[in-house]
């Protein structure tokens, strides 16, 4: 089926992306980040960071969700700043998505450390409270959907990938449909964290997911009006663990089970395209 001429992508394991997870080295990174002062040459990088900054905690004032235990008042900030789908929101996606390509890229150009470490823990801190609350204390999963515009997403049946990024979705069919209809995905994400309370539109019901969450492509389909895509999450892999970190001591050690769900031919692969695009 000849689809408009538009950008086309194909999914992978989005191995460029900086994907780390911080497991065991919270309170390591947070003490750098404040040693380094990463937030105040954040905000001198970019000129849009301070004043969503300041709308991010203005907004907070005037939601009925206080802090989580484990939460510092910078998760909830970038939380609510990411959720405002400002031009931020599409700078960090897209540093995110190639900011892992090496550790060099990483150390030099990826000006998103302190935003990337608090949203990564933010959404970890959520999901725990969440899958607390079920019954049987099992992760929590959600149905979701994403809609994409301009943009012709494909993937293989059966192969494993990752968005790569921090990827917003949403619990209800027609607000995702809202964003773009050249790919629609339905979604089973079980490291996803639904954003209530924290969310500056309430009304998109919206769940957040991770860069690292892997999913398997369960179905693929092309027709005139776009690509419908079915992932179902299979577990997490990260390539970068406590980097941040480990770029100054050299001795953080890496826990086996990051890399348990991947088959080695995913290391393999990279984001191809046929035209720069985000997903």
């Amino acid at each position: 089926l000849a689809l408009p001429a538009a950008c086309q992508l194909m999914m992978d394991m989005a191995l460029h992306s900086f994907d780390d997870q911080y497991l065991g080295c919270r309170e390591q990174v947070m003490e750098e980040l404040e040693r380094g002062d990463y937030f105040q040459k954040e905000i001198a990088a970019n000129k849009d960071y301070l004043s969503l900054w300041k709308k991010a905690q203005e907004a907070l004032l005037k939601s009925p969700v206080g802090l989580l235990r484990e939460m510092h008042k910078s998760h909830a900030i970038v939380l609510m700043a990411y959720t405002m789908n400002s031009s931020l929101h599409s700078q960090l996606n897209w540093a995110t998505s190639v900011a892992g390509s090496s550790p060099e890229h990483y150390r030099h150009n990826f000006s998103f450390k302190y935003f990337h470490f608090y949203l990564t823990t933010a959404i970890q801190i959520m999901k725990q409270r969440q899958s607390s609350k079920e019954s049987t204390r099992k992760r929590k999963c959600y149905q979701v959907h994403r809609g994409v515009k301009d943009l012709y997403i494909e993937a293989m049946e059966g192969s494993k990938v990752r968005f790569g990024h921090f990827t917003s979705t949403s619990r209800l069919w027609n607000e995702a449909q809202k964003f773009g209809n050249e790919t629609l995905f339905t979604v089973t994400t079980c490291l996803g964290a639904a954003m209530q309370g924290f969310s500056y539109y309430i009304s998109e019901k919206e769940v957040l997911i991770p860069p690292y969450e892997t999913f398997l492509v369960k179905s693929f389909s092309q027709a005139q009006h776009g690509n419908r895509l079915h992932l179902h999450s299979v577990g997490n892999y990260s390539k970068y663990h406590c980097h941040l970190v480990e770029d100054l001591t050299g001795s953080v050690p890496c826990p086996c089970h990051l890399m348990s769900t991947l088959p080695i031919l995913f290391l393999l692969s990279l984001w191809t395209t046929v035209c720069q695009c985000n997903l």
